[in-house]
């Protein structure tokens, strides 16, 4: 598919940009062993995926450049026939082995194409279905969509958003209630909440994303904010049995982990103090490298119990 548009440049004139995409579905295994052990993705399981590669020119490509696209576009049917489909992404490579999410696959094709396509401006991952009920549909079909560009990367510009030079000039630790389930029928439970305080000059940064998500997935030009402290709730899953009869041991997970950031200017420095803005983690996609590994370092070991919770006799 091919289509164009018109930019203005400062002068008033008319610039031309073009836009050429080649999409691709297959069918291939894929695992997300850094989730935890009862998450549905950490095991392997194929989905249907699709893939679209997206150039972006600013003028019409040369007789070469065009040649070159088309040609790699025509070749680009065959390389995922061969490549992806009824395969183990994880397999293709090293940095795929153990986390092959779609942003992760979309950085990987992006590599193996760049040189390959002229004006290759990003590569669009579609993912899995999900089968989600609602009150009008009882199967909605629902599939979510990641880009990937090079630009948004966190290994590009002068404040990476998987920063590991962090230290950490503190630690707090604390137990809360947690209740879930219906009303007549709830129960309680402990959760851990560890707050690690960052040193000065060794603070992770991160961006602003519409509704305050902490992630990976942002814009170089989004304002930047300097993370103060990192919270994360930890819940128990005590030894269990699940439907198919897998008995899994017991084990803590992150639960929800918030950042609570200040504005900051890009040298880095706090614009104002008292700007304060705290960001969460959704699900287990685009979190940042730095907190995926403080997530870990303080996850407690498998034999610490929680606590009897308090109100639990009103449970």
């Amino acid at each position: 598919m091919a289509r164009s548009g018109e930019l203005a440049d400062g002068c008033g004139e008319k610039l031309l940009m073009m836009t050429l995409t080649r999409e691709a579905d297959f069918d291939a295994v894929h695992t997300q062993q850094t989730l935890p052990s009862w998450h549905v993705c950490h095991a392997p399981h194929q989905h249907r995926w699709t893939v679209r590669l997206e150039v972006v020119a600013n003028d019409n490509l040369t007789d070469d450049e065009s040649l070159a696209v088309h040609t790699a576009f025509a070749e680009f049917d065959a390389w995922i026939d061969e490549h992806l489909h009824h395969h183990t992404l994880n397999g293709l490579d090293d940095s795929l082995a153990k986390n092959c999410g779609a942003w992760e696959l979309g950085k990987w094709i992006f590599a193996t194409w760049r040189e390959r396509v002229p004006h290759l401006a990003a590569v669009h991952i579609q993912g899995p279905t999900k089968d989600q009920p609602s009150d009008t549909s009882p199967q909605l079909h629902e599939r979510y969509v990641v880009t990937y560009r090079p630009e948004d990367d966190p290994s590009y510009g002068r404040f990476r958003l998987d920063n590991d030079d962090t230290q950490v000039a503190g630690v707090d630790v604390a137990w809360d209630e947690f209740w879930s389930g219906p009303d007549g029928a709830r129960t309680v439970e402990m959760v851990k909440r560890v707050t690690v305080r960052f040193a000065d000059g060794h603070h992770p940064y991160a961006r602003w994303r519409l509704d305050n998500i902490l992630s990976k997935y942002t814009a170089a030009d989004d304002q930047l904010l300097r993370v103060e402290s990192l919270s994360t709730e930890y819940r128990y899953a005590a030894e269990h049995t699940v439907a198919t009869g897998t008995r899994l041991p017991a084990e803590w997970w992150a639960y929800s982990t918030h950042a609570m950031t200040v504005h900051a200017d890009e040298s880095g420095q706090a614009i104002d103090p008292h700007r304060e803005q705290t960001l969460y983690t959704q699900g287990s996609q685009g979190i940042p490298a730095w907190a995926q590994s403080l997530q870990r370092t303080y996850l407690p070991t498998p034999g610490e119990i929680p606590p009897q919770p308090p109100s639990a006799a009103h449970s």
